[in-house]
């Protein structure tokens, strides 16, 4: 067989290479931001990945015209508008029946309301909703990236994860210094304080977070049982604390209503 031009070649390795470079990019960006340290800059990204200078800044260019990443006054980066979007994809079922159900929390408990799922040591907050006349801190962006060994909807979807199973999570990370006065310092704390609600199949973290602050969570869990995200009440720990069991009531029955949405979203690792 002839042909009257060239033959178009597939995408060859050096397209994979830069795809899976990019991505580590976004993840070790996204590892930083949960640890609670100052950013990484171009340069100590390009250290960190193990790429050339010039390579990483055009690489890091790419990915914030595109809005999976965003440079911060400082030049340090944080993860983007476009990457939360592409996990919010993942999860139609649950981001179109959750928004009643987290405005129906928020109203009733005064408080914000969220809708998270974990990838890897990360909590992604995919919706948000918060009550009238609250300040937005308790809303939260559908964009926020917390650590999930010291917030309430982290350690609900932790909550079936033995100690071992969050030790090997934890392994690479510091824990010390971030979150607030209650967090977990280590991976055997986290581990303990699971076992403490897992009972009741139901998180209660005070000042985990962040000082004064108590969220409340329930993991949502598909038809083989399995948690696949987390639904949540966050505010003031001087406001939520006396209505402790009322929360544990509507949010199970929350994760209760959105678990028939679950099956065949992405599950994060």
């Amino acid at each position: 067989m002839t042909t009257n031009g060239p033959v178009p070649r597939p995408p060859g390795r050096g397209t994979a290479s830069s795809l899976r470079m990019a991505l580590r990019m976004v993840n070790t960006v996204l590892d930083r931001e949960v640890s609670g340290r100052t950013g990484f800059n171009v340069s100590r990204l390009a250290d960190e990945v193990g790429v050339e200078r010039s390579k990483a800044s055009r690489t890091t260019q790419d990915l914030c015209d595109k809005g999976f990443l965003e440079r911060r006054d400082d030049s340090t980066f944080r993860a983007g508008t476009a990457f939360f979007t592409t996990a919010a994809s993942l999860h139609p079922g649950l981001l179109g029946r959750s928004r009643p159900l987290l405005r129906r929390l928020a109203v009733e408990h005064g408080a914000g309301a969220r809708l998270s799922v974990r990838d890897g040591v990360q909590v992604l907050l995919l919706r948000a909703e918060s009550a009238a006349g609250l300040g937005r801190e308790w809303q939260g962006a559908a964009s926020l990236v917390t650590p999930c060994w010291c917030t309430g909807a982290g350690r609900a979807l932790l909550l079936d994860h033995t100690a071992d199973e969050i030790t090997a999570l934890l392994d690479d990370y510091e824990l010390i210094g971030v979150g607030g006065p209650h967090a977990a310092r280590s991976a055997g704390e986290v581990a303990a304080a699971n076992d403490r609600d897992r009972p009741r199949g139901f998180v209660a973290a005070h000042g985990e977070f962040e000082h004064g602050v108590t969220e409340y969570a329930v993991p949502v869990r598909d038809s083989a049982g399995h948690v696949r995200a987390a639904v949540s009440v966050v505010g003031r720990q001087e406001d939520l604390t006396a209505r402790e069991q009322t929360i544990h009531t509507d949010l199970t029955a929350a994760a209760t209503a959105l678990a028939k949405y679950v099956d065949g979203d992405h599950t994060p690792h």
